[in-house]
């Protein structure tokens, strides 16, 4: 007892009957006293050394005097809420169980659990101040990545050295330009588009080529476009004749073949998330998601013209490139800007991305995670943001991958027949 501490709130005599009915327990430096997971229904009073108190993360959030009580004393509930202790050197705690705490006086029993309630407080505060201070560091990074993304993509992108490979490019079809014209007036109607596709004989040409080739896989040979319009619909016809005519703008090369096939899965991936969140316009989202890695060509181009700098534009983001090489083609502003930030919910939140377009990007982005997931590479880093861009589109109440499990892959499944091959054998494993 020459030993005991003089805690505020106990008396000698509360002293003298806790050394009598507690156990003292000596700690070793590195002892864990209790971990987060652990049963509670014991608390501890420190009565020699140091107790550091960690949150789940392993980092101290507060060191414990001597006199202090630590702990929970209901067996349903862990030690203190999300915490552990570990002995930060040579340490003894007198330990009070469930059943000798209820064999206390009730003075003493009151003062024992005001006690112990005391530093559970405590400790709420500083885990809740951990978490602000957290959210503040999150939001300044987050800002500074954004801004410094920001200037990376303008700086590139704008130079006149990308403005001249751009000019190299083969241009999309007049014909195809007025079709991406009609899509993005709103004045226009699916019966015009088709119209048009009808009474140009390229468009014509471009659109039976693409549904008849191995890309598609069809059992049968479609003849006429109004078999075509049967099969896909006006919006099948209309996203069918654009992939065709960005064909002919990429390279006959395997790479970017595949850089086409990808692009016109993910159209159909953000066709049927624009359609899941009710966008008004889901052709619309569908041709900007056919057209999103068109910067690649770009940036292929430019490492070839400058093979010295391969290493150095290894990493670069080309998507400033698509919607520059998109605004010299004179299409849509809303496209162009669309692909432009394609990326910015990957590190942004959505008030960083215009309005205008806010709903495009985060279904853009969506369609390419959910392309990664169809063909078994979702393993990769998670979506911070992923709650605020859904909220964007109105999905509540669910995940990203419930999203996708419960929404798009049915809707998919119902028209499977009318999918690129390759996307349908993915959704069917």
């Amino acid at each position: 007892m020459e030993d005991a501490p003089s805690v505020e709130g106990l008396r000698d005599t509360d002293m003298a009957t806790l050394y009598r009915l507690a156990r003292v327990d000596v700690l070793e430096p590195g002892t864990v006293l209790f971990g987060p997971g652990d049963a509670g229904g014991m608390v501890h009073m420190l009565v020699k050394g140091e107790v550091a108190l960690r949150d789940g993360t392993g980092k101290t959030l507060t060191r414990t005097p001597v006199g202090t009580w630590i702990g929970r004393l209901d067996a349903t509930e862990s030690g203190t809420p999300g915490c552990s202790a570990v002995a930060a050197g040579p340490a003894s705690v007198l330990s009070l169980d469930r059943a000798t705490y209820d064999g206390l006086d009730g003075d003493l029993k009151l003062r024992v659990l005001t006690q112990v309630q005391a530093h559970a407080h405590g400790v709420v505060h500083a885990l809740a101040a951990r978490n602000d201070d957290l959210g503040t560091r999150n939001g300044v990074l987050v800002d500074a990545l954004y801004r410094s993304r920001q200037t990376a993509d303008a700086d590139l992108s704008k130079t006149e050295t990308v403005s001249q490979i751009i000019q190299k490019v083969p241009r999309l079809p007049v014909s195809t330009a007025t079709l991406l014209g009609k899509l993005f007036d709103e004045r226009s109607t699916n019966a015009e588009v088709v119209e048009l596709v009808k009474s140009d004989p390229s468009l014509t040409a471009a659109l039976l080529k693409a549904i008849n080739s191995p890309l598609y896989g069809l059992s049968h040979k479609i003849t006429h476009i109004n078999h075509a319009v049967t099969l896909l619909g006006f919006d099948g016809v209309h996203q069918l004749v654009l992939s065709e005519s960005l064909r002919k703008s990429l390279p006959e090369t395997p790479r970017f073949q595949k850089t086409h096939q990808r692009a016109v899965e993910t159209s159909q991936l953000a066709f049927a998330a624009a359609q899941a969140t009710g966008i008004r316009h889901p052709a619309e989202v569908s041709t900007i998601a056919l057209l999103h890695e068109i910067g690649s060509v770009v940036l292929e181009l430019l490492k070839t013209a400058n093979p010295h700098l391969e290493m150095a534009l290894a990493t670069v983001d080309s998507t400033g490139m698509g919607a520059e090489l998109l605004r010299a083609w004179n299409l849509p502003e809303p496209l162009c800007r669309s692909i432009e930030l394609q990326h910015y919910p990957g590190f942004a939140l959505p008030e960083h991305v215009p309005d205008e377009v806010r709903k495009n990007v985060a279904l853009l982005y969506l369609a390419n995670r959910f392309h990664d997931r169809v063909h078994g590479q979702h393993e990769r880093m998670p979506w911070p943001f992923a709650p605020e861009y859904l909220g964007v589109l109105g999905v509540t109440g669910m995940d990203e991958s419930e999203f996708f499990q419960q929404k798009i892959r049915p809707a998919l499944l119902g028209r499977v027949k009318t999918l690129p091959k390759s996307l349908a054998q993915a959704l069917s494993a």
